[in-house]
């Protein structure tokens, strides 16, 4: 096996704030929509189906270069607007693409190529030699979606499984999954995060934390949206409560309302067992 040894695994969870992002400044600047001259489309800082940088120069924005390609499979009932693939695919151009579900590629030499999806064969990237694999392939869609298409692609049959450490997601939006199911970008992200861990010689300095970067703008956007007017309310059903960082006597506040809105919700559902277990 290539993999390193006496290295320290990447951290569970590592702060948005702490990573090595290029400032995100130009995208503050973006304010309008603009139509995308290849599709007809009018969107914000970029284009989900022709990948193109809108709004600010694309010099401005950071690019990453990845030591191994990266496909990325989306389910057709994947809204193009809620998939966070597309940032790779936008900061690594060169490396990464996106393939629709009926559009999966026939692999030639499967036996290379490595299936991001958890399950008992799964292994971790220290697990097998880096001289063994040529691709990662990653999977967009909810868990229900993902598990559909590892399950009945022909295509992924025989790709070998890999899977990353436990981590709590920083996304925002609802999900009837635990804190630990990533958002697609999340899950790219910790892969070659890990993959730096296993094989590359130096400790990590960065390299890959840009691909990230917006997400962490959108985490911050919608962090400071919703700290500026506490009389929006955030999705209730998420699966962290506290999930907007208020600061103070705000954060107090919160977790006081949240605390109460727990306390109903538990006594409605125990009055509605009731009344269930009384008919």
């Amino acid at each position: 096996m290539d993999g390193k040894r006496g290295r320290s695994p990447s951290p569970i969870q590592s702060s948005l704030s702490d990573l090595k992002i290029s400032d995100d400044a130009v995208l503050h600047q973006a304010q309008d929509r603009t139509l995308c001259t290849h599709c007809d489309k009018t969107v914000k800082y970029f284009c989900y189906r022709c990948f193109q940088v809108l709004g600010c120069d694309r010099e401005k924005i950071p690019t990453v270069k990845l030591p191994v390609p990266l496909d990325v499979i989306k389910h057709e009932r994947e809204l193009d607007g809620k998939s966070t693939a597309v940032h790779a695919r936008i900061i690594a151009p060169d490396d990464v693409h996106l393939y629709g579900y009926n559009d999966i590629p026939e692999y030639e030499h499967p036996e290379r190529t490595l299936l991001l999806f958890p399950g008992p064969d799964a292994k971790t990237l220290k697990e097998i030699p880096r001289d063994s694999f040529d691709r990662i392939v990653v999977l967009d869609g909810t868990w229900k979606q993902a598990n559909r298409m590892a399950r009945e692609a022909p295509q992924l049959q025989k790709l070998q499984k890999i899977t990353i450490e436990p981590r709590n997601t920083l996304f925002w939006r609802f999900q009837h999954m635990s804190e630990n199911y990533l958002a697609t970008i999340e899950a790219i992200y910790y892969t070659y995060r890990e993959f730096a861990d296993a094989y590359e010689p130096e400790d990590y300095r960065g390299q890959y934390d840009n691909l990230l970067f917006y997400y962490r703008f959108f985490y911050n956007l919608i962090q400071t949206k919703y700290k500026a007017n506490k009389r929006l309310k955030f999705n209730h059903r998420h699966a962290n409560k506290n999930y907007i960082k208020y600061e103070g006597k705000d954060a107090a506040e919160d977790h006081s309302e949240k605390d109460a809105q727990t306390r109903e919700h538990d006594a409605t559902s125990n009055n509605e067992t009731s009344a269930q277990d009384a008919k």
